[in-house]
């Protein structure tokens, strides 16, 4: 479902104007729109919202993407992007393979790495077997930052590790941006905001739907788990 089709459907259950598609251009964000009201963008900020909630709550297969990362010699920190698209800073990491020869690496905090990287003289290098988060940096003018990464040992080769991570899809902001998590708790998440904004209701009906948008994050989480089984099955070598 697009962005304009779930504020209007939140806008058509509060009993409230929908936008047209004459009054909203293509093009053009949401905040931007001259047409488009302070509510019916109200209403927008409040669908983000409720994906932002939606999206926190599982690891969903819609969000999953893989971001690789090409070695150098001598070169121990990378970032997780280039100037077509990158990871950003809010993801959360499943699993790094060295997609050359089969190594999982294993992720450390800075304390470690440093205490192995210093003195520099010291410092080994070969196959990376760890990685570690180490601030961000900007790629593109068009988006925000993405981490860096830290291999370690120092890379002697050039070789490809692979990030998969879970990343949550940009903000919504023009009409036909799609969501690509299930949308109908997304929905009845934003509706339960904003009848619980408007205040009229004493909290009788926001609860209603706030539980309804509970259950159906429940049920599409049971759905999505069911195509990712293995991954909560442990084996022992």
């Amino acid at each position: 479902m697009t962005y304009k089709e779930l504020i209007n459907e939140v806008l058509i259950r509060l009993r409230e104007d929908t936008i047209a598609s004459a009054t909203w251009a293509a093009s053009t964000k949401l905040n931007d729109a001259d047409n488009v009201s302070d509510y019916q963008k109200m209403v927008g900020s409040l669908v983000n919202d409720s994906l932002r909630f939606v999206e926190s709550s599982h690891d969903w297969l819609a969000l999953r993407d893989t971001f690789t990362v090409n070695t150098i010699e001598g070169t121990m920190q990378y970032i997780l992007g280039d100037a077509t698209a990158g990871a950003g800073t809010s993801f959360k990491v499943l699993d790094v393979i060295n997609r050359d020869t089969g190594q999982h690496l294993s992720q450390v905090n800075n304390e470690w790495l440093n205490a192995q990287s210093f003195p520099i003289a010291n410092i080994a290098t070969g196959e990376p077997q760890h990685y570690a988060m180490n601030g961000s940096s900007s790629v593109s003018v068009s988006r925000g930052p993405d981490m860096n990464i830290d291999l370690y040992p120092v890379p002697t080769s050039s070789q490809g590790i692979n990030f998969n991570i879970v990343k949550p899809q940009e903000t919504l902001t023009l009409p036909a941006d799609v969501v690509k998590v299930p949308y109908t708790p997304v929905l009845l998440g934003a509706w339960a905001r904003a009848i619980a904004e408007r205040g009229e209701d004493g909290g009788s009906q926001s609860g209603l739907v706030a539980q309804e948008s509970l259950e159906s994050m429940k049920q599409a989480i049971m759905i999505d788990s069911g195509n990712t089984q293995y991954e909560n099955d442990w084996f022992v070598n």
